[in-house]
């Protein structure tokens, strides 16, 4: 298989995805190319996955011996010390670097069954490495992100870096639309490959893959007495919980992947799902997933949030709407362009605008403030009160509720 795809053979495409799994150096495009056509590249990627997953599970947080941790920290103050050079792709990196995580990492757990990683800082500040974010998740172990890059690239963030990254695959080119968190697992929404994918954040790793016919267009998530369970609806308008039962409450055509979102929302024991095409907002039960009614809400409405003992329904056409959870209108507010993501902290509101901006709504006053970012594709709500913006191409931004830029993770080369 050497050769193909941009010329690279499988001994430097292998070299690259050692520094990837290891220290999350990004994949260039020439090294995602060949990964797409060679199955033994792939295969090693999925090995490597594997033992950096086995190993952090396994291990116990015993101390390190002395001697060995500081050879480590040897290796890392010299490579830190060197003088700076040209940024060169992960695959050219020196290969004594590319092999000093595997060579620390065998060492460690042969001579002493222990995980040292977590006592050593980064080798390298790695920020600026996100692909192309599509949807960003809240983790108490850092965000999430989900990128709609080539490789359908998963990273997580904490701080101010990306700490762990691995590739979701796919038949299709991954289109990530919408991803929630139950417990310490995340699921993601890939349209384009028919899934939900439930994913662990630490160790980053796939746990597994649903299928999801016709592709998904909406999640949520809620955990009770009676175990964790995530609803989804599907493009053609089929709605269950994954792994178990589903109904279908409208027929549709297929569309474009943009046009595919759906709200779904468990709240006051009862399932809400929106119907973007006839403007419906569906009751139903969760246990039985029977409609009990039809909410004629106009418009466009494609994602929902609990808020004061009802819930705020956003519709597209320029609406966020206040709800009871029996289906009275409670109050609404007009809102600019075509917003289809929502994120809520409070009685604050946060909504993006695929074509170029985020608006904050005092829901008490009605007051908007819009801000101008590349391509918002999604936004979640932090514990702190600040919301975290991912830009399609660009990276991840957090603001305050007053659109004030607090952090910002770009996109690097």
């Amino acid at each position: 298989m050497a050769g193909l795809n941009a010329g690279l053979e499988c001994k430097t495409v292998q070299g690259a995805l050692e520094c990837h799994v290891a220290q999350a150096y990004p994949l260039g495009a020439d090294v995602q190319a060949h990964l797409l056509g060679c199955a033994e590249c792939r295969e090693h990627l999925v090995f490597l996955q594997h033992v950096q997953a086995a190993v952090l599970e396994e291990v116990s947080a015993t101390a390190p011996p002395a001697a060995l941790r500081e050879q480590l920290l040897t290796q890392v103050r010299t490579h830190e010390a060197r003088p700076p050079q040209e940024p060169r792709p992960a695959y050219l990196w020196p290969r004594p670097l590319r092999l000093l995580w595997p060579w620390a990492l065998g060492t460690a757990v042969a001579l002493t069954g222990v995980l040292v990683w977590t006592s050593l800082p980064p080798l390298q500040g790695i920020a600026a490495t996100l692909p192309d974010p599509a949807v960003v998740v809240n983790t108490p172990r850092g965000f999430l992100v989900a990128s709609n890059d080539q490789a359908g690239t998963l990273s997580v963030i904490q701080g101010n870096r990306v700490t762990a990254s691995l590739s979701a695959g796919g038949r299709q080119k991954a289109w990530f639309t919408q991803g929630v968190r139950l417990g310490d697992q995340v699921y993601l929404a890939d349209t384009a490959n028919d899934r939900v994918l439930q994913v662990n954040v630490s160790p980053l790793n796939i746990v597994k893959s649903y299928p999801v016919p016709n592709g998904v267009a909406g999640l949520t998530a809620s955990s009770d007495s009676h175990g964790g369970r995530v609803y989804f609806k599907s493009v053609r308008g089929a709605v269950g919980a994954l792994g178990g039962t589903q109904v279908t409450i409208a027929h549709e055509q297929g569309k474009p992947l943009a046009d595919v979102m759906d709200g779904v929302l468990l709240s006051g024991g009862k399932l809400f799902v929106t119907h973007h095409l006839s403007g419906e907002i569906c009751i139903l039960d969760p246990k039985t997933l029977s409609i009990e009614k039809r909410l004629p809400v106009g418009g466009m409405p494609v994602q929902l949030a609990d808020y004061r003992g009802g819930l705020l329904a956003l519709d597209v056409t320029g609406r966020l709407l206040h709800l009871s959870l029996q289906g009275e209108l409670l109050g609404e507010w007009t809102l600019p362009g075509h917003p289809d993501k929502l994120g809520l902290n409070g009685d604050m509101v946060l909504v993006t605008d695929r074509s170029g901006q985020v608006t904050s709504i005092e829901l008490p006053s009605g007051k908007l403030t819009p801000l101008s970012v590349t391509k918002p594709m999604d936004i979640t709500p932090l514990s702190d009160g600040t919301f975290a913006v991912a830009e399609g191409g660009r990276g991840v931004r957090v603001v305050d509720m007053h659109l004030n830029t607090e952090m910002q993770l770009e996109h690097g080369p």
